[in-house]
């Protein structure tokens, strides 16, 4: 074991180094920096104290055995967290996300009668531990725990997979290529790493001695493949942290305008006003210019109006109104002898298919649907 955990206490020295540079840098997306900083420092703590269980290090300082065993229950949700930033997102500013750390605070706290034990006592646990042939004798609350921190470590891949990487069958894709391909391999890794440290709680309890030995040489040689990989990704590719891994947020295109909130009030009560009583909609030949010469605006403006206070383009806003007045026509009688199209023309369209489809989109059905709920039945 020597040679595995000599490699493993060299990969966790090199992650606390590469954690410290993570939070000391401060160009590209800080938030997602610490986060991966802290992910990659509990990772490094949790693979040396393992390490050391296989040394003769823990003699010397007793009160270390198990200090981390608690650690494994973040790694999920600082991985959570870490794919949130890099979206944009800001987990922390939320109360409900304190309940990610729920499961560690209660395994911690199942811990502590072991804790708060004298080192002599700790140190005969140890020498227990290590001079028995048979498989050690935990309890049951200890391989539950065991399993709970396997299965939750699970379940946040998966819900990272599904949420932010191109595998997952939502296909959101929301960070660039070049990220996603990132994230993915560190989720891959860590795949593999569950997959160890299931198979050592499985040697624990169903396999002879010597094979937990053999698997624990796994959990040493996966636990440090990730904090190198790590290390020579952030290398190769040095804007995972030194560049914005947000996702570019849209520019505000009406960020430079004049118009200020009380104007905008005004004008869009103008607006709709003359919208009702001049019946501008009604022109088939209607352009944004005609529309803001009459109010006495910019064809800016009235965009921004249109866009921000609205939330619709000029043609949308315009169809609304050529499409209630075109209702109006279809759900009168007086109307009923006229054809749909001379309706539509009758109402601003300058076509059937601008009329077909802007009446499907607006009312949800077609013009023949919707007329044909006001006909009287024959008979």
């Amino acid at each position: 074991m020597q040679f595995f955990t000599h490699i493993a206490f060299f990969a966790a020295a090199q992650g606390g180094f590469l954690s410290l540079v993570l939070f000391l840098i401060r160009r590209g997306n800080r938030e997602a920096n610490l986060f991966l900083g802290v992910f990659v420092l509990i990772y490094s703590l949790w693979l040396a104290e393992f390490a050391a269980y296989f040394t003769s290090y823990l003699f010397a300082v007793p009160h270390l055995l198990f200090v981390t065993v608690g650690l494994p229950l973040l790694f999920g949700p600082l991985l959570y967290f870490y794919a949130q930033t890099l979206e944009g997102q800001r987990p922390w500013r939320k109360p409900a996300n304190s309940l990610h750390f729920l499961p560690f605070i209660l395994h911690t706290l199942y811990y502590i009668p072991f804790f708060i034990q004298t080192a002599a006592v700790k140190a005969a646990d140890l020498e227990a531990l290590r001079n028995t042939i048979a498989p050690p004798d935990f309890s049951m609350g200890f391989y539950i725990n065991e399993s709970l921190k396997f299965l939750q470590l699970i379940l946040y891949l998966g819900w990272v997979t599904r949420q932010y990487s191109p595998w997952g069958r939502q296909e959101r894709k929301r960070l660039p290529a070049m990220y996603n391909k990132w994230l993915q391999q560190l989720l891959l890794g860590l795949v593999f790493f569950a997959f160890f440290d299931l198979s050592h709680l499985l040697s624990l309890s169903l396999f002879e001695y010597d094979y937990l030995f053999t698997i624990a040489k796994g959990v040493l040689l996966s636990g440090a493949f990730i904090i190198y990989y790590i290390g020579y990704s952030t290398l190769r590719q040095p804007e995972i942290i030194a560049g914005d891994l947000a996702m570019p947020r849209p520019k505000n295109r009406y960020e430079k305008s004049s118009l200020t909130q009380q104007q905008a009030d005004e004008h869009l009560g103008l607006l709709l006003a003359k919208m009702e009583e001049e019946k501008y909609y009604l022109n088939e030949d209607l352009k944004l210019k005609n529309l803001s010469d009459a109010l006495g605006l910019s064809t800016h403006h009235l965009s921004q109006l249109l866009n921000e206070h609205l939330g619709r383009n000029f043609a949308d806003f315009v169809n609304a109104y050529r499409v209630k007045a075109a209702q109006n026509m279809l759900s009168d009688a007086s109307y009923h002898q006229f054809t749909i199209l001379s309706i539509a023309f009758e109402a601003g369209f300058k076509n059937k298919a601008s009329f077909n489809a802007a009446f499907k989109k607006h009312s949800g059905q077609t013009p023949s649907q919707y007329k044909k709920q006001y006909m009287a039945p024959k008979g």
